[in-house]
């Protein structure tokens, strides 16, 4: 099997015999979200410190709200990967998938995370039918 490249918008899918090369900017996109959630988690330290010096009940609820919603999305985030070497005997299975009008290829790890490939809507077709042909396992193609 050929060395066979996919251009998507920002980078691209590289699919040889025995890995798939992904180079976008997931490990970008990761650590933002972290961060952001990271600050929501603090800002619900501070509303809940907040509490404490005025004795205002809602700055106690908003805070644990915050905190116990923001730690529950980080907890979710860990079962995401940013793998940029994928190695074919690793792959579980591999999706081509749509919400909305975002078009992304979903690829669940023996470890069970999933690595999202965003942003393919442009060689959607194609990936569809290489994924099809190439991948022995038709359970693996939804």
């Amino acid at each position: 099997m050929e060395k066979q490249t996919y251009k998507i918008k920002n980078g691209e899918i590289t699919f040889d015999e025995k890995s798939i090369v992904i180079k976008d900017d997931a490990k970008k996109q990761y650590r933002t979200f972290v961060f952001i959630y990271m600050c929501g988690i603090l800002y619900g330290v501070v509303s809940i410190l907040r509490y404490q010096k005025t004795g205002d009940a809602l700055l106690l609820w908003l805070g644990l709200a915050i905190v116990i919603v923001n730690i529950v999305v980080l907890i979710m985030a860990s079962f995401k990967s940013t793998m940029s070497e994928i190695q074919r005997i690793d792959i579980v299975s591999i999706r081509l998938k749509q919400k909305l009008y975002n078009k992304f290829l979903e690829i669940k790890l023996k470890d069970n995370k999933i690595r999202r490939v965003n942003q393919i809507n442009d060689v959607y077709h194609e990936l569809k039918a290489y994924i099809a042909t190439h991948f022995e396992d038709k359970n693996r193609v939804a």
